[in-house]
């Protein structure tokens, strides 16, 4: 039977039951069955780090996993693939950003994970859907992102208006934790909702990146997506650091995008961020 997340959240003091870095514990986890069990119990009594991975574990092995591993064969059951015939996959979609050596850790993270029949740790949208009732910043920012590209697909003024306003509320909610994670996520946040003009949209999206890189020593929020995009892009170095990439995405717009990121960082700072930011 599957087991409703946020039903299963606990009332009480959700700081109560927090995993101590479970942050860290994501990134570093070569096997998201053994991570999901160690955060289970703190997800179900409402500790909203541990709901949110376990949601980003659970998402990202029934995506990636599926798309590398399970070749899906009309009338039959879904063949799983070998490593070295999901590693050969990468050659054929050179725009996703991973390597062979990428896939082997697919593999590694979710095997077990994708090969239980019903693995006991929920499904990955309630406890995203928990992770945003709890308060949890990244859910949060995750939530205002989805919403702003629905309000724009609502036809009725009204109703659209009301989806940007509770987008923005959202991302203003995640903002106050000043998580330069938060901020970095916000670029696609702030695209979303900021309307068509492609010209403002870019220098949004760089001014937020900027702004995540800006408060941190070394932009670690942003290695992973500068290690994606380099896979992908001609132009980017093995040797090149966030900014590099920051600095050439932003072009001739980058002393301007650099005084705006660094005053949005003050105005993260004071709790002072409005309207016109986002």
């Amino acid at each position: 039977m599957r087991q409703d997340a946020s039903a299963k959240v606990e009332q009480g003091r959700p700081d109560q039951y927090a995993t101590p870095d479970v942050r860290e514990q994501f990134r570093a986890s070569k096997d998201y069955w053994a991570f999901a069990e160690r955060i289970h119990e703190a997800a179900k009594r409402g500790d909203g780090a541990s709901q949110y991975y376990l949601s980003v574990a659970l998402d990202t092995c029934d995506v990636l996993y599926r798309g590398y591993f399970m070749e899906q064969r009309p009338g039959a059951p879904a063949r799983i693939r070998t490593l070295d015939e999901a590693q050969q996959l990468t050659a054929t979609r050179q725009g996703s950003g991973y390597t062979p050596d990428d896939v082997r850790d697919i593999q590694s993270r979710c095997q077990r994970i994708m090969s239980t029949k019903q693995p006991p740790f929920g499904i990955a949208a309630e406890w995203m859907d928990a992770a945003v009732k709890s308060g949890y910043p990244l859910a949060q920012v995750n939530a205002a992102f989805y919403k702003g590209l629905q309000a724009r697909k609502i036809p009725d003024p009204e109703k659209s208006r009301a989806a940007h306003s509770e987008a923005r509320a959202l991302a203003f909610d995640a903002l106050r934790s000043k998580d330069p994670e938060v901020v970095w996520w916000m670029a696609s946040t702030a695209a979303a909702l900021t309307g068509d003009e492609p010209g403002e949209v870019h220098k949004r999206q760089w001014t937020w990146r900027m702004a995540a890189c800006l408060r941190e020593a070394n932009c670690d929020s942003m290695t992973e997506w500068k290690s994606l995009l380099c896979e992908v892009d001609s132009q980017c170095h093995r040797d090149d650091t966030v900014m590099d990439v920051i600095r050439r995405g932003a072009g001739n717009d980058f002393d301007e995008i650099e005084r705006r990121a660094r005053e949005l960082n003050e105005k993260i700072d004071d709790g002072t961020v409005d309207e016109s930011d986002i």
